[in-house]
């Protein structure tokens, strides 16, 4: 038997750890906080807020109004896998769940995992279900991301609304891949194939996670059966943070493409985001001529995302 990737500092003791990376999400992340604390019965658990840097009060709200949470307060914003990673290591859970903060849990959602995955251990990824505030289920890409599927992306000729028709019959089966806004993995898992990949700043860390686990044979289980509640973009989409994280998000698609697709694909996909970058800087140099440029029309932002190069290790914001 291989020895561990992982060794955890100590045993497990409960049924599951939620985790909850936190920036500048304050009241949505209460809400969340709120609805696990009102909808999380039956099982033993244990909630990690791990906030990166906010400036807007986040942790002193957490500690006062859920002072069971254990908080981690970073000096910095380190970035999603990073901070993921400190709370695993800090999690006395059997296994262990990434919760985004812009979600609810609107049933006892953890306990229907636990029981599924205690009754099917060959599963070591569980992805929930998607909701949006109507309760209408969201698209979930439950196949890996071609390299022809990242140039329609690039190209803004996606439709991720096709996902949903894609997806099937909603029903507990296996997947290459589930959202990453809730899902929940084994700490075997974890032992087998170490942390987060912490050249991830933002986006891709799921998919990553599970391409590794798929390699040594790990299962993949999409579970409808229960859902959360997504309120999407709002941990993500704010204005005075937004060229960033227009930036993080490039950075780690070039690390993705680099570390999965063919040397073709790579310089394929790179090339198109250049070209895209170009017109998107031409478009915007018209707009501001004119006189009618938007909020999306940053001659800088365009600018430097034309000029970067690939970018191989995690970078601060």
């Amino acid at each position: 038997m291989n020895p561990p990737v992982f060794k955890f500092p100590q045993p497990a003791q409960i049924d599951i750890t939620l985790v909850i990376v936190s920036f500048n999400t304050r009241e949505i992340l209460l809400r969340c906080l709120g609805s696990i604390k009102k909808n999380t019965q039956e099982i033993s658990y244990e909630v990690i807020v791990v906030d990166n840097d906010s400036e807007d009060g986040t942790v002193a709200a957490v500690v006062e109004l859920f002072p069971e949470v254990q908080v981690i307060s970073n000096a910095d914003n380190r970035g999603f896998s990073t901070a993921n990673n400190q709370g695993i290591v800090e999690s006395k859970g059997r296994k262990i769940a990434f919760l985004n903060p812009d979600t609810l849990l609107t049933e006892n959602s953890f306990k229907k995992i636990t029981d599924f995955m205690e009754a099917h251990p060959d599963f070591s990824i569980l992805g929930a279900g998607i909701v949006d505030e109507n309760n209408q289920p969201c698209p979930i890409r439950l196949w890996e991301d071609t390299p022809q599927d990242a140039a329609l992306k690039i190209m803004g000729l996606y439709d991720p609304a096709s996902e949903l028709k894609k997806m099937g019959a909603m029903r507990a089966k296996e997947a290459k891949v589930i959202s990453g806004c809730c899902f929940v993995v084994t700490r075997d898992l974890i032992e087998s194939i170490g942390l987060m990949d912490e050249n991830y700043f933002l986006y891709n860390e799921e998919d990553d996670l599970c391409r590794r686990a798929r390699k040594l044979g790990k299962k993949i289980c999409f579970f409808p059966e229960t859902s959360v509640q997504h309120l999407h973009g709002q941990s993500t989409h704010q204005d005075r943070h937004r060229k960033k994280v227009i930036i993080a998000a490039y950075r780690s698609n070039l690390y993705f493409y680099a570390k999965y697709y063919s040397c073709f694909w790579n310089g394929v996909l790179r090339f198109l985001y250049k070209v895209t970058f170009l017109t998107g800087l031409l478009r915007s140099t018209f707009r501001h001529l004119k006189g009618s440029a938007t909020a999306d029309d940053s001659l800088s932002l365009k600018l430097k995302l034309l000029l970067m190069g690939s970018q191989k290790t995690n970078r601060k914001i």
